[in-house]
């Protein structure tokens, strides 16, 4: 028994408010909430503007009187008022708040259509049926739900109460019975679509930051933590484009160490790792999105960066590499790097990028390394 209790005061505490997650969830899951929210209010306003417009028309046909038709006229304006203001508002407590003006407007008006007309119609019966129904429309929480619904309640059991004299018996208690049925069962959809939602929301949640981390996990040099050559070649272009968007300009390098098979046989792989770790240590300053170092395989790597200070930021990355190595080789060797840089044109693909860098990364070599060979916009473009 005390396991069941808890239980539903588990479940309970979990719908009672929609916004009710911890951390990341919690900013990943309010976006989404006001977008559900926003057109949850839209589509509330409408089905209440269809129903209160079919009213309207009914109330006129069957001559129920002026004041039915006064009265359903003017809350189709409501209606309509709440529909075009949802789609205008931001913040998920004013799109709550909109729908709460909507139904409980709607339910004052009908009390107070019932204590001019001293008679419980069927279509005011109806009106407050529907009224209650209307709430699960909107994607919020059981506490939002139920105040909104007990206002509508407490407002009509008030004021049919105070003018119980006026009205049948019978009306009273048909009145009563449907709106605790509507009630219950519109607060028990809320809590369950609330429920469901937030589940989906979480699951969707952790999919997505799995997926982001299986993606960066494949895109990734397992060594280094550099990128690969899969993510350079597919992030190229959009790299390029944003920074000849900016009217920035935009170079792709691409070296390698010099004598690096010589390091792994005279001091042993663990050396020319860590030789290729200082490496990734001194380009750890780039942004990573528009700016980034890639190690295409071996002791070659390519990057990205942009600005017209590059040849000079690059100078100094790679003059810092002995720097970030965690001890220096021995017999105070210290690595060196050849490098082809190339200012890229607009509309230069990856694949001609790197075959003009290797070109001017072999002529760094072939004048025996330890050099940066650079290539204009024009030469890139020729």
């Amino acid at each position: 028994m005390k396991t069941t209790a808890s239980t539903f005061i588990s479940d309970l505490g979990n719908v009672w408010s929609c916004l009710d997650f911890a951390g990341e969830l919690r900013d990943y899951a309010t976006p989404v909430i006001t977008r559900e929210t926003r057109r949850g209010v839209a589509l509330l306003s409408l089905v209440a503007l269809l129903f209160l417009a079919l009213a309207t028309a009914m109330s006129a046909v069957f001559e129920l009187g002026s004041s039915y038709t006064y009265t359903y006229s003017v809350l189709c304006l409501l209606a309509l008022h709440v529909y075009l203001s949802s789609a205008k508002v931001e913040q998920l407590r004013a799109l709550y708040l909109l729908a709460m003006l909507l139904l409980v407007v709607c339910g004052s008006s009908l009390v107070l259509l019932a204590q001019r007309s001293g008679h419980l119609h069927a279509m005011l019966l109806l009106s407050v049926a529907v009224l209650i129904m209307l709430v699960p429309v909107v994607p919020w929480g059981l506490r939002e739900a139920a105040a909104t619904t007990g206002a509508i309640y407490l407002m009509f059991t008030a004021s049919t109460y105070l003018s119980r004299f006026r009205f049948a018996a019978l009306d009273l208690w048909v009145l009563q019975c449907l709106m605790l049925v509507a009630a219950v069962i519109s607060l028990a959809l809320v809590a369950r679509a609330l429920g469901l939602r937030k589940h989906d929301l979480a699951m969707r949640f952790h999919l997505e930051r799995a997926q982001r981390e299986l993606t960066e996990l494949v895109n990734r040099d397992h060594l280094t933590g550099a990128w690969n050559r899969r993510h350079i070649e597919r992030d190229f272009e959009r790299v390029v484009a944003h920074h000849h968007g900016a009217c920035v300009p935009c170079y792709f390098g691409l070296f390698d160490i010099d004598r690096f098979k010589s390091i792994n046989d005279t001091f042993g792989h663990g050396c020319g790792d860590e030789v290729l770790r200082a490496v990734q240590a001194a380009f750890a300053g780039l942004p990573g999105d528009v700016e980034y170092l890639a190690r295409l395989g071996g002791d070659e790597f390519a990057l990205l960066m942009c600005g017209p200070d590059v040849p000079a930021r690059v100078e100094a990355a790679l003059a810092s590499i002995s720097g970030k190595m965690a001890s220096p080789l021995p017999g105070a060797v210290t690595p060196t790097v050849s490098l082809g840089l190339v200012q890229l044109p607009a509309g230069l693909g990856f694949d001609a990028a790197y075959k003009l860098a290797d070109e001017l990364l072999y002529e760094a070599k072939h004048a025996g390394g330890n050099a940066i060979r650079a290539s204009s916009p024009a030469k890139a473009a020729a």
